[in-house]
Parts: C-alpha cells; sequence; structure tokens
C-alpha cells in the first residue's frame, strides 16, 4: 500500500509538471511579473524566509550550495536548499530545513501552487519557484540556500528584496540563446541579484565580468569581497589553505573532485566565515559534502573506470579536462569521451577543451532532453574540434564498443545534465 502511495505521489508530480508546461507557450521567458503577481496571491512567501544565501554564476553554484549545506548540517544548522535543474527526480530541488521533501509532499505543494495561479500564463519554473518559496515559509530553518536557475537580474528566484549574502560564481559564455553572446550582458544579468547593502562574495571573474560585477556592488553600496583578491585559496601538501585578510586556515581537500572545487571552495568558506559558522564546521562540511553527478566515479566489474560529470558548456569542459589531465598524469589509461548535449551549447568550444587529451570520441542522444542535437551534428563538431569521433544509438552501445576494443578503459560521460541524471538513474 505504501509504495502504491508513493507511485500515486510521483504519478501527480509528473501530471502537475505537465499541467504547468500547458501554461505558457515558452519553456523559458526570464522576467518577473508573473511570478510575483502569484506570489502575492500565495501571501509573499519570499518575504518570510530565514537568511538567504542567493548564489548565481555560470558554472559551480550547485557545487558551492553543496558544500555550504554540508558545513550548515554539521553546524546543526537546519538549512532549506533549493537546486536546479535534478538529475533523477524532481525532489531533489527542495531541501526542507535538511530533509528532502517528500513525493506526497511536494505532489501537495504544487497542487496547491496550481490552485493559486488558477489557470495564468506562468512557465514552469516560475511555478517551481513559488512552491519552492512556500514550502520554505512555511517550515522553520536557520539558513536558506537558493540557487539562480537562469541569469540571475530576471530569474524567478530573484524576486529576493533583502538576502543575508549573494555569491557569483565563476562566469562564462552559456545559455547564449537567452543571455547572448556578450560578456558584458551575461555579467550584467547575473550581477543582477545583487541588492543594497547585502555582501558580495564572487569567484575569480574574467576581466569584463569582474569590471560589471564590481560596478553593480558600487551603485547598490553593497560591500564586495573577490577571491583571489581579498581572499585567497590554495592546495599545499595535500591540503586546502584558505587565508583573507583576518586569519590564515588549513583545511582538509574537498570531498569533490577538481582543482575547480577547490575554488569553488574558497568561496564557500568566505561565505561560511561571513554568516560565524565555526572552523570545524567547514572542515568536516568540505569533508562530507557529497553533489552527484560531479566527477563521479563508477566502477564496472571488468576494470574500466566509469566517470560522469555534468559539464555542458565549454568553461566547465575545461574543468572537466583539466581534472582529467590530472588523472590520466597519475594513471594512465585509454581516454573516451561519450558526450551527449543540446543544440543550445556552442559545441565546437565544448570540445575542444579535450583537444589536448586526445580522447576517443563518441556522440549519442541526451534522453529527454528539451533541445537535443543531432549525433552527426555532434560528430561534426568533435571533428571541427580536431578530434576523433564516431556516433552510438546509447551510450550503453557506446560503453560496448569502447569495452570490447580497450584495455580497463577510462570512459568520461558528459555534455548535458540530462544525460548523466538518466545514467545515474540507471545505475541506481
Amino acid at each position: 500500500m505504501r509504495n502504491q502511495s508513493r507511485l500515486s505521489a510521483a504519478r501527480r508530480i509528473t501530471q502537475a509538471l505537465g499541467r504547468f508546461n500547458a501554461l505558457h507557450p515558452a519553456d523559458i521567458d526570464l522576467g518577473l511579473d508573473r511570478i510575483r503577481a502569484l506570489l502575492k496571491r500565495l501571501g509573499d512567501p519570499h518575504r518570510h524566509l530565514p537568511p538567504v544565501v542567493h548564489v548565481a554564476g555560470t558554472n559551480g553554484k550547485g557545487s558551492t550550495i553543496a558544500m555550504l549545506g554540508a558545513m550548515a548540517e554539521v553546524a546543526n544548522l537546519r538549512a532549506h536548499i533549493h537546486t536546479s535543474p535534478h538529475l533523477i527526480a524532481l525532489n531533489e530541488r527542495y531541501v526542507i530545513a535538511g530533509t528532502p521533501i517528500s513525493d506526497a509532499a511536494l505532489a501537495n505543494l504544487l497542487e496547491e501552487v496550481e490552485r493559486v495561479n488558477d489557470g495564468t500564463p506562468i512557465t514552469q519554473f516560475e511555478m517551481l519557484c513559488a512552491a519552492m518559496f512556500v514550502a520554505f515559509a512555511r517550515t522553520p530553518a536557520d539558513i536558506a540556500l537558493i540557487e539562480v536557475g537562469l541569469g540571475g537580474e530576471f530569474d524567478a528566484s530573484n524576486v529576493l528584496e533583502n538576502p543575508a549574502l549573494c555569491l557569483i560564481t565563476p562566469i562564462a559564455h552559456d545559455h547564449a540563446n537567452f543571455l547572448g553572446d556578450d560578456m558584458v550582458g551575461i555579467a550584467r544579468a547575473k550581477a543582477g541579484i545583487i541588492k543594497p547593502g547585502a555582501p558580495v562574495f564572487s569567484a575569480a571573474q574574467n576581466d569584463t565580468a569582474r569590471n560589471v560585477i564590481e560596478r553593480a556592488a558600487a551603485r547598490a553600496c553593497a560591500p564586495l569581497h573577490l577571491l583571489g583578491e581579498d581572499m585567497h585559496v590554495r592546495t599545499e601538501d595535500g591540503r586546502l589553505v584558505y587565508e583573507d585578510d583576518h586569519q590564515l586556515l588549513d583545511l582538509p581537500l574537498p570531498r569533490l573532485m577538481g582543482d575547480h572545487q577547490v575554488h569553488n571552495a574558497g568561496l564557500a568558506i568566505a561565505a561560511a566565515l561571513h554568516l560565524g559558522w565555526n572552523h570545524d564546521a567547514i572542515a568536516r562540511g568540505l569533508e562530507t559534502v557529497n553533489w552527484p553527478g560531479r566527477l563521479q566515479i563508477l566502477y564496472s566489474d571488468n576494470g574500466a573506470q566509469m566517470i560522469v560529470d555534468g559539464a555542458h558548456n565549454p568553461h566547465a569542459a575545461q574543468a572537466l579536462a583539466k581534472a582529467l589531465g590530472d588523472m590520466q598524469h597519475r594513471d594512465p589509461r585509454p581516454l573516451v569521451l561519450i558526450a551527449g548535449l543540446q543544440n543550445t551549447k556552442d559545441t565546437v568550444r565544448f570540445f575542444e577543451a579535450f583537444k589536448t587529451l586526445n580522447p576517443g570520441v563518441f556522440c549519442v542522444p541526451v534522453p529527454d532532453a528539451p533541445h537535443p542535437m543531432s549525433v552527426t551534428d555532434m560528430q561534426t563538431a568533435a571533428k571541427a574540434a580536431g578530434l576523433d569521433a564516431h556516433t552510438a544509438p546509447d551510450v550503453q552501445s557506446a560503453v560496448q564498443t569502447v569495452l570490447q576494443t580497450e584495455k580497463e578503459p577510462r570512459i568520461v560521460m558528459s555534455g548535458s545534465l540530462y544525460l548523466v541524471g538518466a545514467l545515474l538513474a540507471h545505475n541506481s
């Protein structure tokens, strides 16, 4: 009976999402008027939250929030956590006071928001964001960690008026069809989360993005702290060293792999210290953090190393390639990239990030992606980037081909979080 009830709740969630999709002709339509009107009818729950850490940026948002969430848990702080997108189930987006939301609670929440919306045109993400605010406002917590969905200034989460902190992770090109290809415009969108007087902590940025952030913070009279200028992080003898004007901390490396995660950790540490969290919670949080689908290693029975990573744009691909290069140096193996991307990405530049590693490439379809790229277009892009690329009907076929031709290979599956989610669901 309990399993039937859970299946029924999961079905209600799926059906609600289908109805949400029918409310607006576009899956993404950036703006705040629709969600503000809905939130007003819901009693403005976004104005009744615990202190909020609002996180924007191109890459590293989820990892930074995951580290802060782990630190909060060690510190016995109740944390609301909102991340987007999810990998396997919608529930992943909503952690309520430290506990992932249940299917039944989420189904009830979505249906309640749907009733209040009463058929008014609104995007699916805006409905999901409204549901998040309702859930967070109803349950007491010590902190709310909220990730921007896309952009920043006109993202549905940016109805927040008085965040305790604004964090900006590295900014790079992505979502050009919505944010454009101009770095100034992209950075302005991300910096749009900056609010008057709210401290801003930013990752190291390219010169253009840094200048935009500095101007936005100055206009808002918001204190700005830049990683690499006001605080520094580095690795030393297998440890993480964090330093600012007030302290020098010797910490464990984050459990999440890759040099880029060290820099994400630096941003999380700076935020945690500003919030007054103790050093032990910060250290233990770095050791215990879990964020699936980011350089996640799986091993098959025949000795092949299987890695899934959600890199889906050139900047993230560069970070992945750097991490893979380090792995290849320590443990050389035949390297194969199984890639599935959406047609909204700069595909050639994505593949160019791996050129020095010279992997074999198999291009595969991305299950359930809203904007899938054909495998032949991916193959053309990979070849344009100088890689030896082939196509396969699915990941399993590509893996079988690799296992038949290479001994103990390192197989990396990347290009889209939709692909990673499907793989993790298959292996769960």
